[in-house]
C-alpha cells in the first residue's frame, strides 16, 4: 500500500460512490422513480472502468478511467433528467406528475453523483502509483 498514490485512493473512492449510486438507483426505482436501463447500465460500466484502474499503470487504465467518469455523469444526468418533476414539485408545493416525496432521495442521488463525478476526475489526471 505504501506504494499507492493520490489517483489510487481516488479511483477506490469512486468505486465505493458508484456502488453507493447504483444502489440508491435501485431503492428510487423501488419507490416508484424513474431510472432507465442506460442509467444502470452506465453505473455498471462505472464500477467496471473504476476497478480495472486497480490493475496498475498500464496504457489503456487511463481511458478507462476517462470512460469511467462518463459513465457516471451519463447516469446522474440521466437519473435527474427523469426525476427533475420531483424536484420542481417538491420546491412548489404542487402535485401534479412527479412524486414530490421522492426529491430528497433526487438531492441525495445528486450529491453523490456529483462527488463520485469530481473524484473520478481526479482519478483520471493522477498516476496511480508512486513508482514510474
Amino acid at each position: 500500500m505504501k506504494k499507492k498514490s493520490a489517483g489510487f485512493y481516488a479511483a477506490a473512492i469512486t468505486a465505493v460512490l458508484a456502488i453507493v449510486s447504483l444502489v440508491l438507483m435501485f431503492l428510487y426505482k423501488g419507490r416508484g422513480g424513474i431510472v432507465s436501463n442506460a442509467a444502470m447500465t452506465a453505473a455498471i460500466a462505472a464500477i467496471i472502468c473504476e476497478a480495472a484502474s486497480f490493475l496498475g499503470e498500464k496504457p489503456w487504465t487511463d481511458f478507462t478511467s476517462i470512460a469511467g467518469a462518463a459513465c457516471l455523469a451519463f447516469a446522474m444526468m440521466s437519473v435527474l433528467g427523469d426525476g427533475i418533476w420531483n424536484i420542481a414539485e417538491s420546491i412548489n408545493g404542487i402535485k401534479m406528475v412527479g412524486l414530490p416525496e421522492l426529491a430528497g432521495m433526487n438531492y441525495t442521488m445528486a450529491g453523490v453523483g456529483l462527488v463520485s463525478i469530481l473524484t473520478a476526475l481526479v482519478a483520471c489526471f493522477t498516476k496511480k502509483s508512486k513508482e514510474v
